[in-house]
C-alpha cells in the first residue's frame, strides 16, 4: 500500500490523499475497487502565460466500469518544485500500473491468444493486422515512435497509414502502446 499527500499547487492550498494497494484506489473519500477500473489517460497539461509556458499541470484520469473517471491532478509554477512534483507524477503512475494496469494488459493479451478480435483505444487488434478508421496494417509492417505525449502507429511501407495517439486525451493509449510491445516481442 502506498499513500500520497498531494498538494493541488500554489494557488490552491487544498490538499488531497491518496491511498493506492493493491484492491482499491482511494482518493480523499472516494474508493474505487480493483473490479471497477477499466482504463486510463494521464499526461501534462502545460499552463501557457500571456508570450510563454508558465507552469504545468499533471493529471491522471482512471475510468471505471460505469464510464465515469476520477482525477487526480495537481499543479506547479514557474518551476517551483518541479522536480519534487514530477518525481510524484511517476510515482503515482507506477504503482496504478504495477497494481492495476498490468493485470488489465494481461487480461487484453489473453483474449489476443484466444484469437478473438480485441478492440483498444479505437484501434481493432486481430491475429495478423491491426486496423482503425477503415485501415488496415499488417503486423509485418507495422511500426511506432514515442515520444513525451504520444505515440503514432503506422505501415512501413505506406507512411499515410497512420494513426496518433495522445496519452492524455486519447482513452487507453497508455495500454494500446504496452499490448502492441507485447505482440511484436
Amino acid at each position: 500500500m502506498k499513500e500520497f499527500t498531494i498538494d493541488k499547487g500554489f494557488l490552491n492550498n487544498k490538499k488531497s490523499f491518496l491511498t493506492i494497494d493493491e484492491n482499491a484506489v482511494t482518493l480523499n473519500n472516494t474508493v474505487l475497487r480493483k473490479e471497477e477500473i477499466t482504463g486510463i489517460r494521464y499526461g501534462i497539461h502545460f499552463i501557457r502565460g500571456y508570450m510563454s509556458t508558465i507552469g504545468r499541470e499533471y493529471q491522471i484520469f482512471i475510468k471505471t466500469i460505469d464510464n465515469k473517471e476520477i482525477k487526480i491532478s495537481f499543479r506547479l509554477f514557474y518551476g517551483r518544485k518541479l522536480k519534487e512534483k514530477h518525481l510524484l507524477f511517476c510515482t503515482i503512475i507506477d504503482t496504478l500500473w504495477h497494481y492495476f494496469f498490468y493485470g488489465i494488459v494481461k487480461n487484453y493479451l489473453d483474449k489476443y491468444k484466444k484469437d478473438r478480435e480485441i478492440v483498444v483505444s479505437g484501434t481493432k487488434i486481430f491475429s495478423d493486422k491491426i486496423s482503425f478508421a477503415n485501415k488496415e496494417i499488417p503486423f509485418e509492417q507495422l511500426r511506432t515512435k514515442t515520444y513525451h505525449h504520444y505515440f503514432i502507429l503506422f505501415s512501413e511501407n505506406d507512411h499515410y497509414t497512420n494513426k496518433m495517439l495522445y496519452y492524455l486525451k486519447d482513452q487507453d493509449a497508455v495500454i494500446l502502446l504496452e499490448i502492441l510491445n507485447q505482440i511484436k516481442k
